[in-house]
């Protein structure tokens, strides 16, 4: 399955994401936090995990970012 910019889809575990960046970017290191997976590299978030998250979490600027 094919993504919109011609990658691989949506990763749906965290293991699953980890590979596919780094297979796409080359980045090995990653952050876990309740929220997702975030690349050491980039400083983003390389899937948001909302299982681990109460739909009503708005006190973080990335969740806001991350659930809007």
């Amino acid at each position: 399955m094919e993504g919109l910019r011609g990658g691989v889809g949506m990763p749906t575990s965290r293991e699953q994401a980890r590979k596919q960046h780094t297979v796409q970017t080359g980045h090995e290191q990653f952050s876990e936090t309740i929220y997702g997976v975030i690349c050491a590299a980039c400083h983003n978030y390389i899937l948001v995990d909302k299982t681990n998250d109460p739909p009503t979490c708005r006190e973080h600027e990335t969740c806001r970012q991350a659930y809007s």
